[in-house]
């Protein structure tokens, strides 16, 4: 029995058999040169002879013996290995057919439930520093005692083990038989996720072998939750851009509609009010002609009148005041303007003045007008707070009001109202120019809106 250990130690032990052999084949020469030593000086002896054969057989049944117990050990961990990348094969082959969260981590619950032999296991999938979602499997079977371990080792991303007692332990080796082992699933410096297996008070083997094994599971896991959560993102993308673009489909044609009328209720009547005198002007020539004067000095005001309507016009759709004056005086009549027309006090915190491009003026314009309309239409309250400031490196813009908020869940915030498109619009225009865009928001608890543009991309 120790020979054939001997063999099993030295095959896990990585020797090749030849090392392992060695020593015998060493002893026996030994024998061999002892027996023709004693022939030489003819002292050979049959109890001697006998000595020697015994124990020569002694060597050939050790060698017979470890060699059958190296080879067989050997086999068996090829055998092993083969088993551990066919497990493995199989498990990558059926994670890579979906990008659904939930069907991946059914499978990986239910594969490495049943690969490490245990009663239950957890996956809890993280993004962004944040729990998302906790799958168990069984789905019946509850761990809560190992789930407030878990949330409490989240921060730290390293693997623990719990054994039978429940005490908790950062090295697989304090310790044969583990309760809980929990594993961060992580990837390119990301933490994707914790996977836990349980028992529910009875140990289970596992040691740097299975530790081994695991970590090559879990990379395939971690590159399944990657590509899915990066499919996640992308469809958020396309479903943001196709918002946006029906957005300014719909924006355009309401702008279109405006001027229409604009035009309509204003520079096209007192056009037409003009022509109307002209034409009265022409029969004057003829009739009465002292009161022709009159009637020019009336024509000219209607002409001026034309002219500011136009330039009202031509205001409305960029306020003149950003090329001429600068970003900081556009942007007080505008909040003037709008106090008067919303009964909402808006406090300004403005600098004298800013030396920006006009690209980016127009950018931080658009985007207080934005945030003070979604203010009127869905803060509910009374006062509002615009702050514009400078340093070295960047422009920062802050709206701030203390009315309702909203919940800025990921699946809220992407819901097809105007407010949100309205936000997806102010990020869209700061994006565009290099800048950052950032909300906080809160049930009750307001919103902020923060844009930075960094001065480099002026």
């Amino acid at each position: 029995m120790d020979t054939e250990r001997v063999g099993y130690a030295r095959a896990v032990q990585g020797f090749r058999v030849e090392d392992v052999l060695h020593v015998y084949e060493i002893f026996q020469k030994v024998l061999v040169k002892i027996f023709q030593e004693a022939v030489t000086q003819e002292m050979i002896e049959i109890s001697l002879y006998k000595e020697v054969e015994k124990l020569n057989q002694i060597l050939l049944q050790c060698i017979t013996i470890v060699s059958t117990s190296f080879l067989k050990t050997r086999e068996e961990m090829i055998t092993e290995k083969v088993s551990h990348l066919q497990n493995l094969f199989d498990f990558t082959q059926e994670i890579v057919k979906t990008f659904d969260l939930e069907k991946i981590a059914n499978h990986i619950l239910t594969k490495m439930t049943s690969l490490f032999c245990v009663e239950g296991s957890i996956l809890v999938i993280c993004r962004e520093e944040q729990i998302q979602q906790i799958y168990n499997y069984p789905s019946q079977k509850e761990f809560s005692d190992v789930m407030s371990i878990v949330k409490k080792m989240l921060s730290q991303k390293t693997p623990f083990f719990i054994d039978e007692e429940g005490d908790i332990y950062r090295e697989i080796s304090s310790f044969l038989l583990k309760r809980v082992v929990s594993v961060p699933i992580q990837i390119h410096g990301q933490c994707y996720g914790i996977l836990t297996l349980c028992n529910g008070s009875k140990g289970f083997k596992f040691t740097n072998k299975e530790l081994e094994l695991l970590y090559q599971f879990i990379y395939i896991m971690g590159v399944a939750l990657e590509n899915a959560f990066m499919l996640e993102e992308i469809e958020q993308g396309r479903q943001e851009l196709r918002l946006l673009t029906n957005k300014m489909i719909t924006l355009q044609e309401e702008e279109r509609k405006r001027l229409a009328e604009d035009i309509h209720d204003t520079l096209a009547q007192t056009l037409t009010g003009i022509g109307y005198k002209i034409q009265f002007c022409k029969e004057l020539l003829k009739r009465n002609p002292a009161l022709l004067m009159v009637q020019f000095d009336s024509l000219i005001e209607n002409i001026n009148h034309a002219i500011d309507q136009s330039r009202e016009i031509i205001s409305s759709l960029r306020p003149d005041l950003i090329d001429t004056m600068g970003l900081v005086p556009a942007l007080k009549r505008y909040i003037e303007n709008f106090m008067q027309e919303t009964d909402i006090r808006v406090i300004m915190h403005l600098p004298k003045r800013v030396k920006l491009s006009s690209g980016v003026r127009i950018c931080l314009f658009r985007i207080v007008q934005e945030a003070l309309t979604n203010v009127y239409k869905h803060a509910e309250t009374k006062v509002a707070e615009v702050t514009l400031r400078q340093d070295k490196e960047n422009i920062f813009l802050i709206i701030e009001d203390r009315g309702r908020g909203f919940n800025p869940s990921h699946r809220d915030f992407r819901r097809k109202d105007q407010g949100t498109l309205g936000l997806l619009s102010m990020k869209e225009r700061l994006e565009a120019i290099g800048g950052i865009f950032a909300i906080h928001t809160g049930l009750n608890k307001g919103c902020r809106i923060e844009a930075k543009i960094p001065l480099s991309e002026e």
